[in-house]
């Protein structure tokens, strides 16, 4: 089990430091920035929660002894950097890690962004969960799960807010067909 917390930790922080050069090469200016604390609460609230699941995966509460559990957490862990790196991908440009809209900015339809209006923050939440199934302690799951969770929903609902504004009633369209995170359910 700890060999497969060992991969899970390195695979985790080799994607949090690609993904993090990767987004913040994108970060608008001050002038375009409609971040209202969520970028903060992200930087912040995550490393925090990243160290009580680590944490709490090392202690004997809460753990569970099946490789096959963590080996899946791992697997779950990888598609979920698919999931987010595909989304990135397909918004380009216009992901950036603080709540901003471009003045060319135009509202992203189709790929993934046609099923859900925040593929990467599904991407990033299911890579959370497997790797904290991946650390081996149900502690770790919860923790990660519900935390992690909580701060995206605070971070969708800036975003949110910054596109209606900025797009009103295209946006409220693209929103009624569209889920926010789950495809067909949330």
């Amino acid at each position: 089990m700890n060999m497969v917390r060992g991969i899970a930790l390195v695979v985790f922080f080799l994607w949090l430091t690609i993904d993090a050069l990767v987004v913040f090469r994108l970060k608008t200016s001050d002038a375009e920035n409609r971040d209202h604390f969520s970028l903060k609460l992200l930087m912040i609230g995550n490393p925090l929660v990243y160290a009580a699941s680590i944490g709490l995966s090392y202690g004997t509460t809460g753990a569970f002894h099946s490789i096959a559990l963590q080996l899946a957490g791992l697997v779950i862990l990888i598609a979920g950097i698919a999931i987010r790196s595909l989304a990135i991908a397909q918004l380009g440009r216009l992901h950036t890690p603080n709540v901003a809209v471009r003045s060319d900015h135009q509202l992203k339809e189709n790929g993934l962004y046609g099923y859900v209006r925040h593929p990467s923050y599904l991407g990033a939440l299911i890579a959370f969960f497997g790797f904290a199934m991946a650390l081996g302690n149900w502690l770790s799951v919860v923790v990660m799960s519900s935390l992690t969770t909580w701060i995206y929903l605070y971070r969708i609902r800036e975003e949110e807010a910054a596109l209606s504004a900025a797009f009103g009633e295209a946006f409220q369209h693209y929103a009624s067909r569209t889920k926010r995170l789950i495809p067909w359910v949330y």
